[in-house]
């Protein structure tokens, strides 16, 4: 409770520091409108429904991104901890693609793909898929061996140990890739409608920025990251529960 009080009188701190440089004159309120104005703006256009609905959007894409690459990428990696063969044949392939930038691939979806929807998904989904196979990697190799040997004296056929022994001793590092996908998935969701897309939170930030409507783009981005907020938050909670038997992990 402190270290979320704490937080809270810096953030305010922050915006007292902001409001007073903006209204100094010493900074051009043009570009640093004071955090009073834009926080009028972001009531005025949340209460219209405009800033959510540009915000749903984006965080749409970027959940739906973000849960197919888990689909692929969870078991894919699971799979190549537990088969050395596997993982000796997948692995030239991810280390040659992992270190590429997210963005970087931006151009070649949209010539494959266009600017809709699937360009988008695909560059979330690329974006998210390392850090979750990775982490489903990891999370299998750091499997106890005496959990297995446990599970080879009590005849456990392959899927019992599985989705008894392995997957439950992943969980932890399988949770932590798909943690550190989230960010990577909204911040590919905003790249990619800033560069092609007719709705979308990164789309009205930067359209805002092009004819200087200044207190409506820092009101878009004050969206963007109360979004952001609030999903981190949501899939802590979840994690807690779903992996509340591992001790003293915390998710807070």
């Amino acid at each position: 409770m402190m270290r979320r009080l704490s937080g809270l009188l810096v953030f305010c701190a922050l915006a007292a520091a902001w409001e007073a440089l903006s209204r100094s004159g010493l900074v051009s309120r043009l570009y640093f409108p004071p955090v009073s104005t834009i926080a009028a703006t972001f009531w005025d256009l949340t209460v219209s429904g405009l800033l959510p609905g540009q915000a749903l959007a984006t965080v749409l894409r970027a959940v739906a991104g973000l849960f197919l690459a888990l689909a692929v990428m969870g078991p894919l990696g699971l799979a190549m901890g537990v088969s050395r063969r596997l993982s000796a044949l997948l692995t030239p392939t991810v280390e040659l693609l992992r270190p590429v930038p997210p963005p970087a691939i931006i151009p070649a979806a949209m010539l494959l793909l266009g600017i809709g929807t699937g360009m988008k998904l695909a560059v979330i989904v690329f974006a998210c898929a390392f850090p979750i196979l990775v982490g489903a990697v990891d999370g299998a190799r750091g499997v106890d061996p005496g959990f297995r040997l446990t599970a080879a004296a009590y005849g456990l056929t392959r899927r019992a140990l599985l989705f008894g022994v392995i997957l439950p001793a992943a969980g932890p590092g399988v949770a932590a890739g798909f943690r550190s996908a989230l960010p990577m998935a909204l911040i590919v969701a905003v790249l990619s409608e800033m560069v092609g897309a007719s709705s979308g939170i990164g789309h009205y930030i930067l359209r805002m920025q092009r004819t200087f409507a200044i207190p409506e783009m820092y009101a878009g981005v004050a969206m963007l990251g109360l979004w952001g907020l609030l999903l981190n938050a949501g899939v802590e909670r979840a994690l807690s529960r779903l992996l509340g038997w591992q001790r003293p992990t915390n998710f807070s």
